[in-house]
């Protein structure tokens, strides 16, 4: 005698406790859907609208971060466009008395429109300061790089969005010591609505034509700086 069992096929989003990564983001997705959560529009970039918004690339983090060379290079790049295009840059700082100075290659960029923050709590929105600030810059669109990946760069991020701005992470410019938990922080927040991009891609998003006035001096910033191997 032969006897069939016939049982209900579970769909991913009944698995939850075991979906990671790039599952975790397509339930995610669907759920927003389902329960009618609006999902975020994945935008150009407006350059009369944005901001860059820098955080944490500590200097006591260089030893222990995973391709930290990759966001001196992203973060330079962007003090350079910032300082060339006169786009807005806030730099936020983790305490200076426990994790130092900003990475010294940073630095040597001399911005004199840096707008500067110190902070301790993980979301810069958790700061009245800048959140005030950036409130006060009004921007639309936010080019957000920085570490860790999975704190300051995730709680920042999920805040931003709830507020309604479009927030572009520069995954070539984000990291942690953790390479997992970096890679669960990018997926939680593409889920989130936050869009996916490049330090390069950010630069001809700006100059938006090889003939423009722009694209000249974007171009060279980049071109003369390391190329990038994090993904």
């Amino acid at each position: 005698f032969f006897f069939f069992f016939f049982f209900k096929q579970k769909t991913a989003y009944e698995i939850m406790p075991s979906l990671v990564g790039s599952e975790m983001c397509i339930r995610d997705r669907y759920q927003r859907r389902v329960h009618g959560i609006p999902m975020m529009k994945h935008l150009r970039l407006d350059t009369k609208k944005m901001m860059f918004l820098q955080l944490d690339i500590m200097e006591k983090f260089r030893p222990l971060t995973y391709k930290y060379p990759s966001l001196v290079s992203a973060a330079r790049t962007f003090m350079e466009t910032s300082k060339t295009l006169d786009i807005p840059l806030m730099m936020i700082e983790a305490s200076k008395r426990t994790m130092g100075e900003t990475a010294k290659e940073i630095l040597e960029v001399k911005h004199p429109k840096v707008v500067q923050f110190e902070k301790t709590c993980f979301s810069c929105l958790d700061n009245p300061a800048i959140h005030t600030a950036i409130k006060q810059m009004n921007p639309k669109d936010i080019v957000l790089y920085g570490m860790e990946a999975h704190a300051c760069v995730l709680f920042t991020t999920l805040d931003l969005l709830k507020e309604g701005y479009n927030v572009h992470l520069v995954v070539d410019g984000i990291s942690c010591i953790n390479k997992l938990d970096r890679s669960v922080a990018l997926s939680r927040m593409g889920a989130a609505g936050a869009t996916f991009t490049t330090s390069e891609t950010v630069l001809l998003d700006i100059a938006k034509d090889s003939t423009s006035l722009s694209f000249k001096p974007v171009s060279y910033t980049h071109l003369t700086l390391p190329t990038s191997d994090l993904v």
